[in-house]
């Protein structure tokens, strides 16, 4: 294979099982996906991949040869990578991070401080996206990072933990349970807010809950956190949080947190990224400098 092009070409469809998905993922048309097909087909007098359905399938020659072109372009990777001499001043990436509201308000303001004195000219953008979403961006380097609580992503993925966590009951002050204990009866005769979080392991708060009796007080459920405070103020409901950023939106709204009387393990925020990029100098720098920075500011926070 004479152009490299094609060899990224081969490995997106090869992966993504589409052209529409493969052209999205090397940011390129459609048509010069199909046209980069159209020649390794003449080189190689095969059709390397067919329409099964609504997937691009490998045909059996394909099958055969990919193990090759695959190691092939990762030993190109790895060259480049080698070549690369990072220097972080001079760095002037956008670096793509996958995190909810919760990471952008926790998160994000440590990370730009930091990265302001390390990598003054380097940029930092937010995305969210279900679990496949993210998983499919951080194996094409479309996300670099993703930060969270996300324990079933797992395909060729590595994970750092920054910190543990727990759960606290948030409710306004001057709630009707302010000054009292808060106990289990009086825990699940309350109205709850819930946010639901597919995709990641805070699934397991929303069962806890129903397990515990409360299936029919969860009087409110919304798909973000940031605008739970509001609620909580113009209510009487509670609100199951991370401890983190419990202690985060006390700082800006008149809340109160309290222990909850549920039993509900601890659970750990991590970083995730795709094994590809696992040696990539910038890569690595990255995730360190956000490794490092979060775990001083979350443990501070614990």
């Amino acid at each position: 294979m004479k152009d490299l092009n094609l060899l990224f070409t081969f490995e997106a469809l090869w992966r993504d099982h589409s052209v529409s998905i493969a052209a999205e993922n090397l940011g390129v048309t459609q048509g010069a996906v199909s046209g980069s097909l159209k020649r390794m087909r003449q080189d190689y007098g095969d059709r390397l991949f067919t329409v099964v359905g609504r997937r691009m399938e490998p045909t059996p020659f394909a099958i055969q040869i990919a193990p090759t072109l695959l190691e092939a372009l990762e030993l190109v990777r790895e060259a480049q990578n080698r070549a690369v001499d990072f220097d972080p001043q001079h760095c002037r990436k956008t670096f793509t991070v996958r995190t909810r509201d919760i990471g952008e308000a926790v998160c994000l303001p440590t990370i730009l401080k930091v990265l302001r004195n390390q990598s003054p000219m380097s940029r930092v953008h937010t995305v969210a996206g279900t679990v496949d979403d993210t998983l499919s961006g951080l194996s094409t380097g479309r996300i670099d990072l993703a930060i969270g609580y996300l324990p079933t992503l797992k395909t060729d993925i590595h994970r750092t933990i920054v910190s543990s966590q727990h759960y606290v009951c948030a409710l306004r002050e001057g709630h009707p349970l302010a000054e009292a204990e808060l106990t289990l009866e009086r825990f699940l005769s309350q109205q709850h807010l819930l946010v639901e979080t597919g995709g990641t392991g805070h699934v397991a708060l929303e069962r806890a809950l129903v397990e515990a009796g409360a299936r029919h007080n969860i009087g409110v459920r919304i798909p973000q956190y940031l605008s739970a405070p509001h609620l909580l103020l113009e209510s009487d409901m509670l609100w199951v949080v991370p401890s983190v950023l419990g202690k985060t939106m006390a700082r800006f709204f008149p809340l109160l947190m309290k222990p909850v009387p549920l039993d509900l393990p601890e659970f750990d925020v991590g970083l995730y990224w795709h094994d590809r990029f696992h040696r990539d100098p910038q890569s690595k720098w990255f995730r360190e400098m956000v490794a490092a920075a979060l775990r001083q500011s979350l443990e501070a926070s614990s």
